[in-house]
């Protein structure tokens, strides 16, 4: 999509993830936008729980627990005897997730902190451990996979959620065209993600997770998100992915007027798209991998 540039690429770490999630517009309006436009008749949601194969009693870890969207649904699954914690790096995200599952009937925690330090949780504390979407803002795959499998229990399971870096290729080829056309300094272009990010995504999940877990069996969730009008695609673009993380890196780089030029531009090319084809159309692939039986070296 671009060229190489002698400048790193720019870095998604704890202060942007934490900034990001500081409202709940971004993720909320992904939230909806999958649910609203998806042509899976199944919700991504229903076949995550799916896979949890949940008897109702179990004690459960949410790793990346976010504004409690999912978890809400999993509590709604749980009866006596079943605990939560819901674990999250936002203050802001933790605050809604309380909100969101004010109703729980159950015994639940909310926890910040990291996925890369579960140290306040003992050796096969928990029946099922979810880390759901994380992996994009992981910088060590390895230390996560260890922290998720040693806190699991021997017959429980470890449920990870990962996008595929091709993912969402039409709105990325989109927008990468769109920056060019509207006069994107060369060097801003290329030091942005082509694809979605993270170190561990579909492309090398299975290698990375067999080598922490005895069992690792994927449940590929394709889907399509068709758009009849421009409209909600722009809210999902900008609201929802804030321009592929090109709103965060621009302050000081490129004006905002470029911003808006930008956001023109791709409503026009989307309108185009719709006029000819009748709809525009972004391909999602998403796995979810169960991990049992974590190794040694992880415990």
């Amino acid at each position: 999509m671009h060229s190489e540039t002698s400048l790193a690429p720019f870095h998604f770490g704890v202060d942007y993830i934490r900034e990001h999630f500081g409202s709940n517009t971004p993720l909320a309006t992904q939230q909806i936008t999958h649910n609203l436009y998806r042509s899976n008749p199944e919700r991504l949601i229903d076949f995550m729980i799916r896979t949890l194969e949940l008897s109702g009693h179990e004690s459960l870890l949410d790793v990346g627990c976010g504004n409690g969207f999912i978890l809400g649904e999993i509590l709604n699954r749980l009866r006596v005897g079943a605990s939560a914690i819901g674990l999250d790096i936002s203050p802001d995200m933790l605050a809604l997730a309380k909100k969101n599952t004010a109703k729980a009937l159950i015994p639940l925690t909310f926890v910040e902190g990291v996925a890369e330090d579960l140290s306040q949780y003992e050796n096969d504390r928990f029946d099922r451990v979810l880390a759901n979407f994380i992996f994009h803002y992981v910088e060590d795959p390895d230390v996560v996979c260890r922290e998720l499998g040693r806190v699991v229990q021997p017959k429980g399971f470890v449920a990870i959620s990962i996008e595929a870096r091709h993912s969402m290729a039409q709105m990325y080829q989109l927008h990468f065209d769109a920056m060019h056309a509207t006069g994107f300094p060369k060097d801003f272009i290329d030091r942005l993600p082509t694809g979605r990010r993270g170190k561990m995504v579909l492309d090398n999940a299975l290698e990375i997770l067999s080598q922490h877990f005895d069992d690792v069996t994927e449940h590929a969730y394709v889907d399509e998100l068709v758009f009849e009008t421009a409209e909600p695609f722009l809210n999902f673009y900008s609201a929802g992915h804030r321009y592929l993380g090109a709103q965060a890196m621009a302050s000081g780089t490129v004006s905002n007027s470029l911003l808006e030029s930008l956001h023109a531009e791709v409503e026009r090319r989307v309108k185009e798209t719709i006029s000819h084809c009748g709809k525009f159309t972004l391909s999602k692939q998403n796995s979810i991998f169960i991990c049992r039986g974590a190794k040694q070296a992880t415990k």
